[in-house]
């Protein structure tokens, strides 16, 4: 049985000479600019690991100088109690590791233990192969030019939405589902795609191609009165709302797609993302040009990308992954 809330109250009132400063404070001012910055995901992770651990603790608050490789240790073994995936505990691990240093950088904490998160889990867990193939592609653009001939009151249904993004974020080199959804008409310049990452901020650039285009060109009427190029957040002041409903209903509806068009796997918001970088790969595109594509950002990755690549490059890359789709149908 776990006594670690006994021995974090003693050790607080102990330690009255410690920094008085809390996990939830950081975090506050932490999400708060992540909000600022558009990047809500990383926000919405950051609140999640920080309500986790405090309810391990049984506790309003933990000050940073208590956050041990020891509690770690305790805390780890509480959630596999619990019964979540490794994948899971790595998600909370690798968030507070994430406040843990930024607080040591902003000088809110000294380090006090080396490799704090040495012998608790952040690694990844391979789950399931996520991407389809070539051909799996293929009958989705094949559904759809058969749904395009049918009469225009068709050509509206719910399928075809959900059919035209799972292609619209394949073909704009893997686009999260989530990026797509926040385009804006503005982000469009010169034949453009111009839009920073959710997750990272990062900047990423997208030529349009011809498939990408024919698929606005389909929304244009859908979103004459949006800012939006696409009719996923409409309403201002609800947009997060709207993003988060959006996303369930689409890999609802990918679900169905997939049983009608007779696909043997399910496809879902992040197996466009899977397939285009897969098939990049089988089309000898270098991994390191498939993670500038996607826009791809860890401290483990930085060194390769210190020189970015000409975004020609990154062109060719995307039509070389669309011309394979074409090979096979």
């Amino acid at each position: 049985m776990f006594t670690v809330k006994k021995d974090f109250h003693s050790v607080r009132r102990k330690s009255p000479r410690q920094k008085n400063v809390g996990l939830v404070r950081l975090v506050t001012e932490l999400t708060g600019q992540l909000q600022r910055e558009g990047r809500d995901r990383t926000a919405r992770a950051y609140s999640s690991a920080v309500r986790s651990v405090l309810g391990f603790l049984n506790a309003e608050d933990l000050p940073l100088e208590l956050l041990t490789g020891k509690l770690l240790r305790k805390y780890e073994a509480y959630l596999l109690l619990k019964g979540l995936s490794m994948n899971t505990v790595s998600f909370y691990m690798r968030n507070l590791r994430a406040i843990y240093n930024k607080g040591v950088r902003l000088g809110k904490i000294n380090r006090v233990e080396e490799d704090l998160f040495y012998r608790v889990y952040t690694g990844v867990y391979a789950t399931p192969k996520r991407s389809a193939r070539e051909e799996d592609i293929a009958k989705v653009v094949k559904w759809l030019e058969k749904e395009e001939n049918k009469e225009s009151s068709q050509k509206g249904s719910p399928l075809v939405f959900s059919s035209y993004y799972f292609l619209f974020c394949f073909y704009a080199r893997g686009m999260s589902y989530v990026d797509m959804a926040y385009l804006k008409k503005t982000d469009i310049r010169e034949d453009r795609i111009c839009y920073r990452r959710r997750k990272t901020g990062q900047l990423l650039e997208i030529k349009l191609t011809p498939e990408m285009k024919r698929i606005l060109s389909f929304f244009r009427v859908f979103v004459k009165d949006s800012m939006y190029l696409f009719p996923i957040v409409c309403r201002e002041g609800e947009e997060r709302l709207q993003y988060e409903s959006g996303l369930r209903l689409q890999n609802r509806r990918l679900n169905q797609l997939s049983a009608r068009i007779g696909l043997t796997m399910s496809l879902t918001t992040h197996v466009a993302r899977h397939t285009w970088a897969t098939i990049a790969k089988k089309e000898r595109i270098p991994i390191s040009v498939i993670s500038e594509s996607l826009g791809h950002r860890s401290e483990k990755t930085t060194a390769i990308y210190l020189a970015s690549f000409d975004r020609h490059i990154l062109d060719r890359a995307n039509r070389k992954v669309a011309h394979s789709i074409k090979k096979v149908s």
